[in-house]
């Protein structure tokens, strides 16, 4: 009985690695921009495929594993062209742009499947490159006044670097205590949030302004 178990475990082990189908082909197009909109050229662009660690209950745990595929640089008009051999068996495929120089954040596209290919193509929205000195670090504090109000979701308006950006969103959005990242200097970052009042079962909208000036940091309060 043993080895009849050990037999089929085998191909369960083995079909857990990300694996490719050698005879299709997909394609990631997309263009890198600075700030001002303007052409990136000769910008290294990353492309991953990953998937989540999972367990099989009380015989196996399967890490998570993420596939480096290659990279590409973009032309004199920001604009790149990847292909690779199809996936399976992942979580997301994952395309990032890099600045080797620091001079610029960084920009990952994650959360990508196969539902977003059309014909084995995929158009990645504009990757939009900001110089790390017109940016601030924001930090929201979220202060809760009410003990009956619940914070549902939030979202942030706004000229926002993104740094990582989710192309299928997950269902929830789960606020946490303090939220921090970076958005342009000189600015007004618009705070757009719901709250549920569990005393009376009335959902509500808020929208608070945030004014961001010349300053490195900028922290502000929002109390529910």
């Amino acid at each position: 009985m043993k080895k009849i178990f050990l037999l089929l475990l085998v191909p369960i082990l083995f079909g857990c690695e990300i694996q490719y189908d050698g005879n299709t082909k997909l394609v990631v197009k997309g263009a890198v921009v600075d700030e001002n909109n303007n052409p990136i050229s000769n910008k290294t662009v990353n492309l991953y495929v990953s998937r989540t660690a999972f367990t099989f209950p009380f015989l196996v745990y399967i890490p998570s594993e993420t596939n480096y595929i290659g990279k590409t640089t973009t032309d004199n008009n920001g604009n790149y062209v990847m292909v690779f051999p199809e996936p399976s068996n992942f979580s997301e495929i994952i395309v990032e742009t890099n600045d080797e120089n620091n001079q610029l954040n960084n920009k990952q596209f994650r959360n990508i499947n196969l539902s977003n290919f059309k014909n084995f193509e995929y158009d990645a929205p504009i990757s939009k490159l900001f110089s790390k000195t017109n940016l601030t670090s924001l930090t929201i504090n979220l202060n809760n006044v009410n003990p009956s109000n619940e914070l549902l979701r939030i979202d942030f308006l706004g000229n926002i670097p993104n740094e990582i950006e989710l192309i299928n969103p997950l269902t929830e959005n789960s606020p946490n205590s303090i939220q921090n990242f970076n958005v342009a200097k000189n600015q007004t970052v618009i705070a757009q949030y719901k709250t549920i009042d569990h005393s009376t079962n009335i959902t509500s909208s808020h929208q608070a302004n945030i004014i961001i000036d010349n300053s490195n940091t900028v922290n502000y309060t929002i109390n529910y």
